[in-house]
């Protein structure tokens, strides 16, 4: 694998990018998106952290860049569609009535809005402030103090 894919080939980090890019796209007026915090290279790192899940990984993603193959009959790799063949084969699992096609997108769904909910770029387009969290010593229980003692 090439130096700087994350352990990734090219095509696979591509179907990624492509994937976090019709999910959460860049340069629209919900700046930023995907592109603009380098979301594929967040969850390369996010998946690298946990022991062999990158092998797992990797061939998740060569299934989704050959699934437009055998799943819709189309002749090209996830990949190779267009923006809008990929917003249309994407929305097409997301609307399935197969429960693993909605789940697995919903899976996916979940692995970017970690990361990219989690980037300080994000945060401040969405007005978050760590500091509007309290440490935990300092949180009041709900109940009184009388009340432990019943």
């Amino acid at each position: 694998m090439p130096a700087g894919n994350g352990g990734l080939s090219p095509r696979l980090r591509k179907v990624l990018e492509d994937m976090a890019e019709r999910i959460i796209p860049s340069g629209g007026p919900d700046y930023p998106g995907a592109r603009d915090v380098h979301l594929a290279d967040q969850v390369i790192e996010m998946i690298q952290s946990f022991p062999g899940a990158m092998r797992g990984f990797r061939a998740a993603l060569m299934l989704w860049e050959l699934s437009p193959l055998f799943l819709s009959f189309q002749f090209r790799t996830f990949s190779r569609l267009s923006p809008e063949g990929q917003n249309h084969y994407l929305e097409s699992w997301e609307k399935s009535r197969f429960f693993f096609r909605r789940a697995a997108l919903t899976g996916l769904k979940g692995l970017f809005m970690v990361r990219f909910y989690g980037d300080a770029r994000v945060h401040e387009k969405i007005g978050y402030r760590e500091s509007c969290l309290q440490p935990l010593e300092q949180v009041v229980p709900p109940w009184s103090p009388e009340e432990e003692g019943r």
